[in-house]
C-alpha cells in the first residue's frame, strides 16, 4: 500500500450541533390505538407528538443546522465512522470564518427560540387539544441547554506519534497498524472526491439528454446549479486533491474548462449546444475512466 503524510497539508475537524426534536411519545394515545385495533403486543405502535406542530419556529433552527452539515460536507472528506472530516490546510481560514459566522446565525435563532417559548407552548395547548400536556415541555431554564453548537481541529496522527510502554517489537506493529488505518482512509477519502467529480458528471449527461419520443423533443430542464455547481465543486476538489492524484486534477481541469465555456442560456435554447456539451463530458469520463 501506498505511503501517505498529510499531516502538513490536512487537519482534521468534527462539527456538532444539538437541536431540540420537540417530539414525546404519547403512552395514552399509543395505548388507545393498541386497543382498537386489537394488537396482542404492547409494542405494536407508538404515537410521537411534535410538540412544537404548526410552529415554524424550530423548523427554521433545523434547517439552519442542515445547511451547516452540507457546507462541512462539501469542503471536507471522510475521516472516520464518528463523523471526523479531513480538511484541507489551504481552506481553513475561510472554513473557520464561515463557521464563526453559522455559529453566530444559531446563536441568534436559539435566542429568539428562547425568548418566545413560553408564548409557544400557550398557544400549543389549541394546537394539541387533548394531546396537550404542559409536563412534555421543559422548563424554559432547561430549553436553554437543548442546543448545541461545537466546532473542534485536531492535527492529522502520525504514526510515528503513537506513544504506549508495551515494548519494541509491539510498539512497532500498533504503529504499522496505525499507518496502515490512516492510509485506508486517506485512500477512502480520496475515492469520495473522485465519485463527487463523476457524480455531477452523470447528473450532466443525464440532464443534457435530447431524445426524440414519438416524433417529440424530449428533453430536461436546465438549471443555473448544474454549471455553477460544477464549477463550486471543480473549485473545491482543487483543494482537496490531498494526495496530488494526477488524474482527478486533469479530469477536473478538462471539466472546469468545459463548464468555464458555457452559456446556460445556450443549453436551454438550443438543442445543439447540449449535444456539444454532453460529448465534451463524455470523452472526460471516457478518458479518465469514470
Amino acid at each position: 500500500m501506498q505511503r501517505y503524510n498529510i499531516d502538513t497539508c490536512a487537519l482534521l475537524v468534527e462539527f456538532n450541533a444539538s437541536v431540540w426534536t420537540a417530539r414525546k411519545l404519547d403512552r395514552s394515545v399509543t395505548d388507545e390505538i393498541i386497543y382498537e385495533k386489537g394488537a396482542g403486543a404492547k409494542d405494536a405502535a407508538r404515537v410521537n407528538k411534535h410538540l412544537l406542530a404548526g410552529r415554524p419556529e424550530l423548523e427554521v433552527i433545523q434547517k439552519h443546522v442542515g445547511m451547516i452539515r452540507t457546507y462541512v460536507y462539501d469542503n471536507t472528506l471522510p475521516w472516520s465512522d464518528t463523523g471526523t472530516r479531513l480538511l484541507p490546510t489551504i481552506k481553513f481560514l475561510d472554513f473557520n470564518d464561515r463557521m464563526a459566522q453559522f455559529e453566530e446565525e444559531f446563536t441568534g435563532l436559539v435566542n429568539r427560540f428562547v425568548t418566545i417559548y413560553p408564548t409557544i407552548i400557550t398557544a400549543q395547548a389549541m394546537a394539541l387539544g387533548d394531546m396537550f400536556n404542559r409536563d412534555d415541555y421543559p422548563s424554559d431554564v432547561e430549553m436553554a441547554h437543548k442546543f448545541s453548537f461545537r466546532i473542534n481541529y485536531m492535527p492529522v496522527p502520525k504514526a510515528g506519534d503513537f506513544r504506549v510502554d508495551v515494548g519494541n517489537d509491539a510498539q512497532d506493529e500498533l504503529q504499522k497498524r496505525l499507518a496502515k488505518m490512516a492510509d485506508e482512509r486517506i485512500e477512502s477519502a480520496m475515492k469520495e472526491a473522485r465519485e463527487r467529480l463523476k457524480s455531477h458528471m452523470e447528473r450532466m449527461m443525464e440532464r443534457l439528454k435530447v431524445e426524440e419520443v414519438n416524433g417529440k423533443v424530449s428533453k430536461s430542464r436546465i438549471h443555473d446549479s448544474l454549471i455553477d455547481g460544477g464549477l463550486e465543486l471543480c473549485d473545491v476538489l482543487q483543494a482537496l486533491n490531498l494526495t496530488g492524484d494526477a488524474e482527478l486534477e486533469a479530469a477536473r481541469v478538462k471539466l472546469e474548462s468545459v463548464l468555464r465555456s458555457v452559456d446556460v442560456d445556450d443549453l436551454r435554447k438550443h438543442d445543439d449546444a447540449r449535444k456539444e456539451v454532453r460529448t465534451q463530458v463524455a470523452e472526460i469520463m471516457d478518458k479518465f475512466n469514470f
